[in-house]
């Protein structure tokens, strides 16, 4: 539950600052930077999850598992 409650905390709370600071600026895509933001965030935690996928996929040994770590391997 934590996993998918504190992003999307974090997206919630991250569009309504990032658009008052746009604005404050006088940017003119205030409202487009905060949809960004909460449409932009999920895919960010999406591809770091991937990354780490990756690597330890990479790291891992084929068959078999070991007792130690991967400083180990």
């Amino acid at each position: 539950m934590v996993e998918r409650t504190v992003p999307a905390l974090v997206a919630l709370l991250g569009a309504p600052w990032s658009y008052r600071d746009a604005r404050d600026r006088r940017m003119d895509t205030a409202d487009t930077w905060a949809v960004g933001f909460v449409v932009g965030f999920p895919f960010v935690l999406l591809l770091g999850g991937l990354a780490m996928l990756a690597f330890y996929l990479g790291r891992r040994r084929r068959r078999g598992g070991s007792a130690y770590g991967v400083a180990g391997g």
